[in-house]
């Protein structure tokens, strides 16, 4: 399997890290389709301009799957899907993201092109939705359908600022207007293990740093492997290797020393840290190292059917519903052959 995996949708607008999953197809970029999946974001014009730029400047092509506002016929879906060389998916809501996508059978499209060897790319949402499960913000009313499409919907409107939609810093508590909300653990495709937290040294409009909160939801999920992957990082993976990248002149929770502790001050470097709860129900974390084998850093603690899901994804799916939820019945699975329900995507070495 092959994928950059970042803490932020916008690190797709640094070149390196778009020339990262570009050089995974092995491909030339006049042969490359990019597919942005923009689901998340609510296929705003703005966020998919900003992430997939890089590719249209690198030669790629690049085409867009919108079905955050309306549907697409499955047929159409799948042949999005069929024609990508990779699959970029952009940050934002990711519950609505996964709910839709199920809905409509996007999900099992997905699950197959991983299969045939796309490569997989994204970064918050778009991180998120290729682990188990993962650390989201997915119940801030501000990043809702409605209040996201008012705001940010036209192709003139004005960006969101940075420290409010993507989290400050974790040293820079004044930038950050609090608001009353919690972080909450939402359930992706599965194909890697773990349960992953982006933007893990960012701070967000609750005013709780996104790394202590995801310690206290690793405790709730003691049964999972925890991943803290910094704003301004990425992980690739390359078959059985990855490596970890990050963003030149960016700071990060990493110590330069690579010290087993957060650098408080904010003047580290951008990095991954691995998790888990020990039999004492202490959290530890390490630094992950620079590069090593996949084999060494994703190990699947549980069976995802015995994994701890959390009731109140169940609150914000209510609050923010899709524009024809109730109307639409799910996807019916005669469309997919029978294997496909039945894949079991824990990583092994071997995976192409």
């Amino acid at each position: 399997m092959k994928a950059v995996i970042a803490g932020a949708g916008a690190c797709f607008a640094d070149a390196e890290i778009a020339q990262a999953a570009i050089d995974l197809t092995e491909l030339p970029t006049y042969e490359i389709c990019v597919l942005y999946i923009g689901t998340a974001s609510y296929d705003i014009n703005l966020y998919k301009e900003r992430q997939t730029n890089q590719f249209h400047k690198m030669g790629c092509h690049v085409k867009s799957l919108n079905i955050a506002n309306s549907s697409l016929t499955f047929e159409d879906m799948k042949r999005l899907v069929e024609g990508a060389t990779i699959i970029l998916v952009s940050g934002g809501n990711t519950l609505f993201a996964m709910e839709r996508w199920r809905l409509l059978g996007l999900d099992l499209l997905i699950k197959i092109a991983v299969l045939r060897g796309v490569v997989m790319a994204g970064g918050s949402a778009g991180a998120i939705c290729w682990f188990d499960g993962g650390h989201s913000d997915s119940m801030d009313p501000d990043t809702y359908r409605i209040p996201m499409l008012a705001k940010y919907g036209s192709k003139n409107g004005v960006p969101p600022n940075r420290s409010r939609f993507y989290g400050a810093p974790v040293d820079d508590h004044n930038s950050v207007d609090e608001r009353e909300w919690d972080y909450i653990r939402v359930s992706g495709l599965g194909i890697f293990p773990g349960l992953i937290c982006p933007h893990y040294d960012r701070i967000q409009s609750n005013g709780v740093p996104r790394l202590v909160d995801f310690d206290h939801m690793m405790k709730r999920h003691s049964s999972e492997l925890g991943i803290g992957i910094d704003h301004n990082a990425a992980l690739l993976i390359s078959g059985s290797d990855f490596r970890v990248l990050s963003i030149a002149g960016q700071s990060g929770s990493v110590p330069a020393s690579l010290g087993d502790t957060f650098f408080e001050e904010g003047s580290g470097i951008p990095g991954v840290w691995i998790k888990y709860v020990d039999v004492d129900g202490r959290v530890t974390s390490q630094v992950v190292p620079s590069r090593g084998k996949v084999e060494e850093l994703m190990q699947r603690i549980q069976d995802p059917a015995f994994i701890t899901l959390d009731a109140r994804a169940g609150i914000a799916k209510k609050e923010n519903p899709g524009p024809d939820d109730g109307q639409l019945e799910p996807m019916e699975p005669k469309l997919f052959p029978e294997w496909v329900y039945d894949v079991n995507f824990c990583y092994s070495p071997g995976s192409p």
